[in-house]
Parts: C-alpha cells; structure tokens; sequence
C-alpha cells in the first residue's frame, strides 16, 4: 500500500528527525512532498498512526494539489475504518490521474474489504493497463490483497499470465502455489513450491507447505521428509511437528505420531487439537489412563472443542464405562447453547448409547428422541431409534415405528424418510413415496444408503419401478 523508505535512509532520518524537532517546539515547518512521503512511509512501517495523519495534515495544508498526499490521506482512511471516505476519495483520485499505481491499489483493497470483489479485480485489471507495469514489488501487493481475501482464482489467472516476470521471484511463486493449494490444485501447488525450493532450499514454509500439499495427494512418506527438512530449518515449526504427527496417524505410526505431537506442544502447550490427538494416539497404543488425562486437558484448554468432547465421550464409551460418558457429556453441555443442532444431536445419540450398555431401554429411547429432535435433519438418529425398538421386539417393523412416532417427528425432516419407507413398504403408494424423498433429500442430502442399509427390503421393490430406481440411482 505504500513505498518502503529504508533505501534511502538517512534522508529520510533527516526528514524525521526535523519533525520531530518541529513537533516539540510546536511550530510549522515547511517540507516539500517528496520528504512528507518519506516522513509518513517510516511512521506507518512503525505502525504510529496518529504522527503519520499527522504529517498528511501537514502536507495536505502546506500542498493542498498533490494527489501523491490524497493517496496517503486514504491509507489513513483506511487504517482507521473510513472505508467510505476512502473509497470516495481514491475513485476521484483515479478520474484524475490513471499513472498512479497506489491509486489501483488502494482502491481494490478497499473495495475487498467492503466485500466488493468484483470491483477489486476489475480496478486491479486497470492497473495493469495503465498504471503497473512490470512492477513485480506492485504484483505481489495484488496477489496478497487477493489471497487475502479468498479470491485464489483470480490470483493465478493474473500470475498465469505474467509467468515470464517472476520465474526467479521467491515470493511470487510462493504465493501462486498458495492459491494453487487452495483451488485444490494439488499438483500445480506442489510443482510451484519446488520451483521456490529450488531457488531457497532453506524455505522452511515452502518444506511445510509442500508436506501439506503431499499429504493432500496421498504420499504421506514424502510428507513426512518434507515436515523433517522444515523442522531442521526451522526446529521451532510447531505446526510442522503437529501436521508431520497428523500424517504418521494416518499410517498408524501412533508412537512416532505421539512424540511429534508432544514436541508440538513443548512449543505451543495450549493447543486444544494437539493434546486431543495425543489422547487418541495413546488411547491406539492402549494406555488409556494417559488417554484419558489428555482427553481432559485438550477440553479445558478449548471448552469449546467440541470434537475434543466427543472424543472423551466415546473414548469412555470403548471403556464400557457408560457412567463417566455421560459425565463427560455432561460438561461439554454446559455450553450447549452455543452449539449447533447437529452438535446437540451427536451428544444426546451418544448418551442414549451409554444407556444401551446399561439396558435402560426406556432411558435410552428417551435421549435418541432428544437426538432426533435436536437435528431434524439426521437420518441417523432415526435410524437408531428404530434399530432398538426391533432389537428389544424382532417383530417390530416401519408400520409400528410410524404408528408409534409419527405424530412426535412428523415436522423433521428426517422423518420424510422414514415416510417415504413407509409408503414403499407398506401402503405401496409409489408416487407419494417419490414425492416425499424428493423433498427429504432437498432439505437434508447424503442419507439415501442409509435408508437403504436399514430399510433392505427397499431395494427389490424399487428394482422393479424403473421411474423410482432411476430416481434413487441419480439422487444416491
């Protein structure tokens, strides 16, 4: 957004040294615009707002026609959240003067910031029309503005273009592969961090980087030689220790995986995640009085880490120790209106499982309800419900369950599958079955082989009606 003053520094130390003197004895000097720039580049590098508006007061009155001084009087709109006294003054500014590179600049990051994306790349474009040149110091402000703020796309399509300006530009190539990895364009992005690789083999983020990339694309050996030449680098890296303990999980190296997460949190020690994975790798190696102890540490790091909770809970569930699950869930609950539904839901299915250990029945019918009515949406819990009802009754069946439940969940949406079932096996009507999938899976998709796992007698009937298999073939 601004030019550095350290090239030339003892001019500007001479520039800043005499406002100084001129704040301190509360007088007005004069200075020209060139040194009122350099005055107020070194006040923003050091984040001092307040003497940088100071300066642009100054020069503003003393060169009231220097649109170079209205491009920092904006930065300082835009430092302090006057989006729209900025926006107001760099469009005026651009109708006036279309050589101005901070103008284009300037003025798409503001428009990134009012969330008008298309306008940033529009203006962006604009600069690269008439007022950015070859700059690559200006292109790689650009491609920071837009990785910023998620626009990936539009960064490479730039960078693409411009290949031939930074083949040998570390940073820029760092960036593109960034955005490369965001797009999902794992190959490319692994490609491009080798290219910064190979012009400073002592990046430690682009070792990090690509180790992340590789684990994206399944080699997870190459992931962890990436994660080890970033931390020989850099032996501070905690997420390269927590990423690298991450990838030797997935190949169930969990004592390996276990001393990467610890090292992870010699660094960084309130890491809710890390001791959450500890537990898991010691719960795998079958110490589960030390799974247990970082079980409860990762939660009272994060209250709010609900994968933390659900993992103790189910961990005290593997224990057969149904009492201490529902302890657990219990806690995480104190927080329960900050959860999402699917969140309630999870809680109150696994509290209802932890009195299927116990053979309370009714309690445990009483808490998949809760579940089912917590998440409309959870097919599963439905599900559930029903499995146990048939377990403690094998003659029990879809028309029990709809009798029994029906007027309870008819307004979840869930229920429309069961609904759909229902007409399918029992009344045979077809249409309305169709009708009423149709709805369910546009409210609540990806629950279809569940109804099928649960529901097998479906599937010779819908074999036999080409308009419902095909219906259940595209939707599945």
């Amino acid at each position: 957004m601004y030019d550095s003053w350290s090239g030339h520094f003892n001019e500007v130390r001479e520039a800043v040294e005499r406002f100084e003197k001129m704040e301190y004895r509360g007088q007005e000097f004069f200075f020209d615009v060139h040194s009122i720039e350099n005055i107020f580049d070194f006040y923003i590098d050091k984040l001092q707002f307040n003497k940088a508006e100071r300066i642009i007061e100054i020069g503003l009155r003393q060169h009231p026609e220097a649109s170079v001084l209205r491009v920092k009087q904006a930065i300082i709109f835009i430092e302090n959240g006057k989006l729209s006294k900025a926006t107001a003054l760099l469009e005026n500014l651009l109708q006036i003067e279309k050589s101005n590179s901070e103008i284009y600049l300037n003025l798409g990051y503001v428009y990134l910031r009012n969330d008008q994306n298309e306008k940033a790349k529009a203006v962006f474009n604009e600069g690269f029309k008439y007022a950015f040149g070859n700059d690559t110091e200006v292109l790689l402000d650009v491609i920071l503005y837009l990785n910023q703020f998620h626009e990936y796309q539009a960064a490479i399509d730039i960078l693409e273009k411009r290949k031939n300006l930074f083949w040998s530009n570390e940073n820029l190539l760092f960036e593109l592969a960034y955005a490369y990895d965001k797009v999902e364009e794992d190959q490319k992005a692994f490609n491009t961090y080798q290219q910064v690789l190979d012009i400073n083999p002592w990046s430690d983020n682009a070792w990090y980087n690509s180790g992340i990339t590789l684990v994206k694309m399944g080699d997870l050996r190459g992931a962890d030689e990436a994660f080890d030449f970033c931390l020989a680098i850099n032996p501070e890296h905690s997420q390269a220790y927590f990423n690298k303990g991450n990838s030797l999980a997935q190949q169930n190296r969990y004592q390996e995986a276990l001393d990467s997460y610890l090292e992870c949190i010699s660094y960084d020690i309130f890491q809710s995640r890390c001791h959450h994975y500890i537990a898991d790798c010691w719960n795998q190696l079958g110490n589960s009085t030390m799974a247990g102890k970082y079980f409860n540490l990762a939660t009272r790091i994060d209250p709010m880490d609900i994968d933390a909770w659900e993992s103790f809970a189910r961990f005290y569930m593997e224990q057969q120790d149904p009492e201490n699950c529902r302890a657990v869930i219990a806690m995480a609950m104190r927080e329960k209106e900050m959860m999402h539904d699917s969140e309630l839901g999870m809680f109150h299915h696994i509290k209802a499982q932890s009195y299927v250990l116990e053979e309370e029945w009714e309690l445990s019918k009483k808490f998949f309800v809760k579940a089912i009515l917590s998440n409309r949406r959870d097919l599963r819990h439905i599900i559930a419900l029903f499995k146990l009802n048939k377990a403690l009754n094998p003659a029990y069946n879809i028309e029990l369950f709809v009798d029994e439940y029906g007027d309870k969940f008819i307004e979840t949406v869930s229920f429309q599958y069961i609904l759909a079932a229902y007409h399918i096996l029992i009344t045979e009507d077809l249409e309305q079955a169709t009708e009423l999938l149709n709805g369910a899976i546009s409210s609540a998709p990806g629950y279809l082989d569940d109804l099928l796992e649960a529901f097998p007698g479906l599937n010779p009937v819908i074999k036999e009606s080409p308009e419902l298999n095909d219906f259940i073939e595209q939707n599945k």
